[in-house]
């Protein structure tokens, strides 16, 4: 059997076995539990048995990681390779559903704009998400606006972040001694894994990240009553008018920016800001810029 012969539903499966063990090092039961909800054990290692023969040993157990490992003969048969893939995964809440299995036909043409992804190199994701996950320090090079051709930073990656436009690390910075978010385009390849984290850099310690606050959003009071009941109907804000959205502390400046919400709302018509900030006062600590 080859890989164009396998039915829809398991080519799913496989393509995130595939994906996660090329571009984390090591794919689980887990994964395929949080996933697809496989609690079974035995169903899980017949999935992994099933691939790798039809992939001709794709992957190999590792005793010592407790999972499978991309073989040295490791080859794209569900996959491309392509860092969009992986990021795909990671913003996914339903990787499969199952009751689109075997429509032909969707009951309305659709569309959707497709934003590139930013040019991050494979080698740093691989290396930031390692880092991420065996709680380790990483070397790199990194650009900023102060330093645009790059300075050495030491830096403690916790989580992966999608802000909406771009992906960057949230991690602790030996070098200011604080959390704050590390853009990954901005990071050299060549970043290299030097041991264990320091105390500091503990996740449990990053109070901004850890913090949930409440961003109040009502429509822009400048605009029309009849506007202003649009904005509401818009964003579901019901008959009080105002949508509350939890959102971690660090958060709330790219929760921000892709609803084209800003704290300056003078610089613009209200019809350029439908949505304004309701609490600003709390806010405003946790916007930069």
């Amino acid at each position: 059997m080859s890989a164009d012969d396998v039915a829809w539903e398991k080519k799913s499966k496989f393509h995130l076995i595939e994906v996660v063990a090329y571009w984390e090092g090591r794919v689980t039961n887990d994964h395929l539990k949080r996933a697809f909800k496989i609690n079974s054990r035995t169903t899980g290692s017949r999935l992994f048995q099933a691939y790798n023969s039809i992939t001709r040993g794709n992957l190999s157990y590792s005793a010592s990681l407790r999972g499978y490992v991309p073989s040295d003969s490791f080859d794209f048969q569900f996959s491309i390779g392509d860092l969009g893939e992986y990021l795909s995964l990671m913003t996914q809440h339903n990787t499969l559903n199952p009751s689109f299995s075997g429509i032909k036909d969707l009951p309305a043409p659709t569309e959707a704009i497709s934003i590139p992804h930013r040019a991050v190199s494979p080698s740093v994701v691989r290396q930031v998400v390692v880092a991420t996950q065996q709680r380790s320090r990483l070397e790199l090079v990194y650009r900023s606006h102060s330093s645009p051709d790059g300075e050495d930073r030491i830096i403690a990656p916790h989580t992966l972040v999608y802000s909406g436009l771009r992906w960057h690390a949230r991690a602790w910075c030996e070098k200011h001694k604080n959390f704050r978010d590390f853009v990954l385009t901005r990071i050299e390849p060549g970043a290299e894994v030097i041991g264990e984290a320091l105390p500091e850099a503990d996740p449990a310690l990053d109070e901004n990240w850890n913090r949930q606050i409440d961003l109040r959003l009502i429509p822009n009071p400048e605009l029309s009553e009849a506007q202003q009941r649009m904005v509401a109907l818009d964003y579901g804000m019901g008959d009080e008018r105002c949508l509350n959205v939890r959102v971690r502390a660090a958060m709330v400046h790219y929760l921000m920016l892709s609803l084209n919400v800003f704290l300056g709302r003078e610089r613009f018509k209200p019809e350029e800001q439908p949505l304004v900030v309701a609490n600003t006062e709390e806010i405003k600590p946790f916007v930069f810029g």
